[in-house]
């Protein structure tokens, strides 16, 4: 099961989030600080999801989103972020995120994260699919 680290701006958020990760097939796992993130996405036995609010643990994203993907290449980050903000949204995409939507408020909010978690899952498995495949290949 692909792990998905949710590093929320709230606890309200959180347990929001653990439940739209699970109805997507993820193993949710909440952190409370940029340690915790980075430790999960250390520890993690394969690339993972991390929902990341725009702010969390008192840093803004855009500063956060190297660090995380430093941390584990691989990792698809989903982006909850409020805003309109153009620049804001280009220099996010140009970090590297998977997918940017709004903290989910609605159940069509809830329903379109559900939907890029399991989008993001999947890429996850198939990159341990061809990694593990390749690992394999060269045993034999």
């Amino acid at each position: 099961m692909v792990p998905v680290i949710i590093a929320g701006a709230t606890q309200e958020l959180v347990r929001s989030l653990q439940q739209v990760a699970q109805q997507a097939g993820g193993h949710p796992e909440a952190v409370a600080n940029v340690a915790e993130a980075v430790t999960a996405l250390r520890t993690a036995g394969m690339p993972g999801v991390l929902l990341l609010s725009q702010t969390f643990d008192g840093s803004n994203a855009l500063e956060l989103i190297p660090i995380f993907r430093q941390c584990q290449k691989g990792v698809k980050i989903i982006l909850l972020a409020d805003t309109d903000s153009v620049g804001f949204l280009r220099q996010a995409r140009s970090s590297g995120i998977f997918y940017h939507t709004l903290e989910p408020r609605t159940d069509e909010d809830c329903d379109e994260l559900r939907l890029a978690i399991e989008s993001a899952r999947e890429a996850c498995e198939k990159q341990s699919e061809g990694l593990w495949s390749k690992v394999a290949m060269a045993f034999h």
